[in-house]
């Protein structure tokens, strides 16, 4: 797949035990790993792509200062890690996924559905949202999206010579 020049570093802060105060959390790895994205499922991946964290519930408990020193505390965390053994780019059944995948030049993204609410921005690059209508819509860096579990392919339109098609999403489980 793609190189990437410049890797994606993750920083995750958490609560201190003791005191209660914000420090970084240190039992993640800050660097973040691309995988190939299969999507649709069973489909050789034609992108790369990265789970920069998810969650196995929504909403997510034992985030407060006062949590710190309960069983539920950082369960987050710890459903995280679990997840980078089983990686997957969509988000797990009633949990949040923040994801960044990399669409590299003459590549799309098949058809597919996702049943989550996702909030997704352009970072780098121009693609094109196709729906399963036949609708298009071409969005450029900066660009917000919201895709309510609708039908929908990704055509990369960024120039040869340009930077891939990045997009940074954030799936929310819908009911």
């Amino acid at each position: 797949m793609a190189q990437y020049p410049i890797p994606f570093t993750r920083v995750i802060t958490t609560h201190d035990p003791e005191s209660g105060n914000a420090i970084f959390e240190k039992t993640v790895e800050n660097n973040v790993q691309f995988e190939g994205f299969p999507v649709p499922t069973g489909n050789p991946p034609t992108s790369d792509y990265v789970l920069a964290y998810s969650t196995t519930t929504f909403p997510v408990q034992g985030l407060s200062p006062g949590s710190s020193n309960t069983s539920g505390a950082n369960l987050d965390i710890k459903q995280y890690k679990t997840s980078l053994q089983n990686i997957s780019p969509l988000n797990p059944t009633g949990g949040t996924a923040c994801t960044i995948v990399e669409v590299p030049y003459g590549n799309d993204i098949a058809m597919h559905r996702t049943v989550s609410l996702d909030y997704g921005v352009i970072i780098d690059g121009t693609t094109e949202l196709v729906l399963d209508s036949g609708e298009k819509k071409t969005l450029k860096k900066g660009d917000v999206f919201v895709q309510r579990g609708t039908a929908h392919a990704w055509r990369n339109l960024t120039q040869k010579d340009d930077n891939n098609g990045t997009l940074y999403f954030l799936c929310v489980p819908t009911d």
